[in-house]
C-alpha cells in the first residue's frame, strides 16, 4: 500500500515539474524573448556563409532585395522573407560561450555562418531532447526552432528571383528567332513567373529571344521548343515555367529603341589617331613614283595680279622712267663681280677679301675704258 502511494508521489512530482518547465517556456516566448533585436525592415545587408559553397551576398536596394554574389540578380522576396523571420523566433534556452562545451554543440567549426548588417551567427547542432537548433552570437549560445535551417542551406538558385524580367524592366519590343512579337506578347512575358530556377545546363539550346526596353536596354532568353524553359546564358540560369505562353508575332511591328549614335569626327580622340611610319613619310622619292607636277604660271603664286596689257588711266602718277647707262661706244657696260684678294692659306681674310663693303655697280680699273 505505501508503495502505490510512493509511486503515485513520484508521477505527482514528474507532472508538477513538467508543467513548471512547460510554464516557463510559454512565459519565455510570450514575453518576447528573442534571436536579435535587429528590425527586418531596416536590414540592409544579408551573408550566408557555408564551407564548400560560395557565399551568398543579399543587399537592400531601392526596388528590394538583390543578390550581389556569386549572380547578380533580383533576389526572391518569398525565400528572403523566410530566412528573415529567424530574427523574431523565440529563444528557448541560452547561456554563455564560456560555459559550454561547443565542439558538442557543433560550434567550434564555422561550418554555417549568417551576417545581418554587424551581427554575425554561428549555427551548430540539434539538441537531442527538444530538436532545437545550437545558435552561437556575441558571446551567447540559444537554443531556438529549427524550422529556419532548411533555407540557410538552401542552393543559390533558391534566393534568385522567380520572375523572368528583372524588376523595372518593361519590355516594348522583342524578337524571337528574328521575328518581331506582337504586343500582347510582351505584356505576357512581363508577367512570366518561373517555378524553379535552376543552374543552366551546358547542353541546353534553344530559340533566340531578345527583348528591348525604352532605354535601350536588352535581354537575351533562349526558349526551348515547347516554350516552358527560358535560359539566360549571361546569368547560367534556367527559368523553368508551369505552363507555357502564347508568343504571337508581328513581322510588322518597328522596334521604337533608340539606335545607336553615328560615329563622328568628335568622336575620335588621339588614341584613334594613325601611327606614323618615319621611314615611310621620309622615304626618298623612287623612280616608279607618281612626279609632282609642276604648278603652272596662271595658278598660285605665279599668277598675275593684274593684265599687262590693260590701257593705262591718264590720271594716273607714273614714276621716273628707269637709267640706262652706255659706254662711249653705246654699249652696256659689262657687269662686274667684285672678287676677293689673294691671301695666303693661313690667313683667315677680312670682310675687304671678300668684297663686303665694296660698291657692286662701280667700274672695274681694269677694264679699259
Amino acid at each position: 500500500m505505501k508503495g502505490r502511494w510512493l509511486v503515485n508521489l513520484i508521477l505527482a512530482l514528474a507532472v508538477i515539474a513538467l508543467g513548471i518547465r512547460v510554464h516557463d517556456e510559454l512565459t519565455r516566448t510570450e514575453s518576447g524573448s528573442r534571436l536579435t533585436d535587429l528590425d527586418a525592415s531596416n536590414l540592409q545587408l544579408i551573408e550566408i556563409a557555408r564551407d564548400g559553397d560560395p557565399l551568398i551576398r543579399l543587399g537592400r536596394s531601392g526596388h528590394g532585395w538583390r543578390m550581389e554574389a556569386p549572380l547578380q540578380v533580383d533576389a526572391e522576396p518569398a525565400q528572403v522573407e523566410r530566412l528573415l523571420g529567424l530574427l523574431s523566433t523565440p529563444v528557448y534556452r541560452s547561456f554563455p560561450e564560456d560555459a559550454a562545451a561547443l565542439g558538442e554543440l557543433g560550434l567550434d567549426t564555422t561550418r554555417l555562418r549568417l551576417r545581418l548588417d554587424t551581427l554575425e551567427l554561428a549555427f551548430g547542432g540539434i539538441d537531442p531532447l527538444g530538436q532545437h537548433r545550437y545558435v552561437s552570437a556575441d558571446g551567447i549560445v540559444s537554443l531556438i526552432n529549427d524550422q529556419f535551417y532548411p533555407a540557410l542551406i538552401a542552393p543559390v538558385t533558391a534566393y534568385v528571383s522567380r520572375r523572368l524580367l528583372p524588376r523595372g524592366f518593361a519590355p516594348v519590343f522583342g524578337r524571337i528567332a528574328g521575328v518581331p512579337l506582337a504586343a500582347k506578347a510582351l505584356s505576357d512575358v512581363d508577367s512570366l513567373t518561373a517555378e524553379r530556377v535552376e543552374p543552366l545546363p551546358a547542353s541546353f539550346n534553344g530559340m533566340p529571344v531578345e527583348l528591348e526596353a525604352a532605354d535601350g536596354d536588352a535581354l537575351n532568353f533562349q526558349v526551348s521548343p515547347d516554350r516552358r524553359l527560358w535560359a539566360r546564358p549571361d546569368q547560367h540560369l534556367l527559368y523553368i515555367l508551369g505552363s507555357a505562353p502564347d508568343l504571337p508575332e508581328n513581322p510588322t511591328a518597328v522596334d521604337p529603341t533608340p539606335a545607336s549614335p553615328e560615329t563622328s569626327l568628335d568622336d575620335f580622340g588621339p588614341e584613334d589617331e594613325m601611327p606614323i611610319d618615319p621611314e615611310e613619310v621620309f622615304a626618298p622619292l623612287q623612280e616608279d613614283d607618281d612626279p609632282v607636277m609642276p604648278i603652272p604660271k596662271s595658278e598660285g603664286l605665279y599668277a598675275p595680279t593684274a593684265d599687262p596689257d590693260a590701257i593705262v588711266p591718264g590720271d594716273i602718277e607714273l614714276g621716273a622712267p628707269p637709267e640706262v647707262r652706255l659706254t662711249p661706244h653705246g654699249e652696256a657696260p659689262p657687269v662686274v663681280r667684285p672678287r676677293p684678294r689673294a691671301r695666303g692659306l693661313s690667313s683667315p681674310g677680312s670682310a675687304a677679301d671678300y668684297g663686303i663693303g665694296q660698291d657692286p655697280f662701280a667700274p672695274d680699273p681694269q677694264v679699259e675704258q
